[in-house]
Parts: C-alpha cells; structure tokens; sequence
C-alpha cells in the first residue's frame, strides 16, 4: 500500500509517521486490497485535524478527527471513524456470499418437482428433509405430540424397537400406528 502524508502548518515527525504506519499497517485484516492512503494532518487555530483517506479495488473510506490536546488523538479519532467504516465493509462482503452447490440442488428439486405435478395435475411432493427417529415409549410420545401444534409424530419404540407414528384424532384422542 502506498501511503501519503501531508502536514499543512506543521511539519511530519518520524513519531508520527510511525505511529501513522503502525495504524495503517492493522487495517491490511479489513481489506486485503488497499492500494493508496493519504494522510493530511493540519495545525488549526486551537485545534488539530486528521484527515485518513483509504483507497481500495471497490471502496473509498475517510475519516476526519479533531483534538485539541495534540495531533495524536486526532489521528486516533480519524482512524476509529476509518475502522469502523472497513468494519462495514467487510461484514457487507461476508453478507453475500455464492450459494453452495447443496443449496443449488435443493433449490432446482423444488421446481422440477412442481413441474412434474403441474404436468400430471397431482399435488407436488416436495423433499422438506430427514430427521432420525427418537427412540422413546409411546406415553412419552403422547406427552410430547400433546404439547406440540404438529398433527402427527414419528419416533422409535424403546418397548416394541419398531418406528411408530402417533397422530391426533378429531375426537381428541391419539392413534398409534406401528410400521
């Protein structure tokens, strides 16, 4: 990265081209990309100023910070308001990533399957997953479909050691099917 600095009213110390390069040197983690920075450090009337431009491939950050204590603080604030615009940056990046190809696929059996059933005028079957069945008693499957919203069950018979099904009747009841 190429690095400018410019003092207006004052002149560039090596402490704090040093301190300007040690700050720049951290934002590498943000983006790996950064082709130029240019620094601007005034002398006001009871004031200092900072100004921190960053250049990279998609992306312009500036910052602008003011002390009255000393350059270094400023430098500091303008470089805080810079972190935090990279910050942005990169969460945005990691925001859109490319779909997997698990994703792709899941995605293209849905449609072929509504496809399929606007073809054969039959409602579509859509894949919604697998899920293992739990092994538990049936009186601890009742509890459980009894406090869910769900109209059915399935889980692993510990006493039989087969795959069951518990459904809610309209009588209020449960019906048991073994598989």
């Amino acid at each position: 990265m190429h690095i400018r600095m410019t003092g207006h009213k004052m002149t560039v110390t090596a402490g704090m081209r040093q301190h300007l390069e040690e700050k720049l040197s951290r934002y590498e983690k943000f983006a790996s990309k950064l082709v130029e920075s240019h620094v601007v450090l005034k002398k006001q009337k009871y004031f200092f100023e900072a100004e921190i431009t960053l250049l990279a491939k998609h992306l312009k950050a500036f910052g602008l910070g003011k002390s009255k204590e000393n350059v270094f603080s400023a430098i500091d604030q303008a470089f805080g308001k810079v972190e935090k615009q990279l910050k942005k940056y990169r969460e945005k990046i990691k925001d859109h990533r490319v779909p997997n190809a698990k994703e792709i696929k899941g995605v293209a059996e849905v449609i072929a399957a509504k496809s399929r059933a606007k073809k054969e005028d039959r409602p579509a079957i859509i894949p919604a997953g697998s899920a293992p069945a739990k092994p538990m008693s049936k009186h601890e499957a009742s509890s459980f479909l009894q406090s869910s919203a769900e109209p059915f069950f399935v889980f692993y018979n510990s006493q039989s050691e087969r795959t069951n099904l518990i459904y809610k009747r309209e009588d209020g009841h449960h019906g048991l099917l073994e598989m």
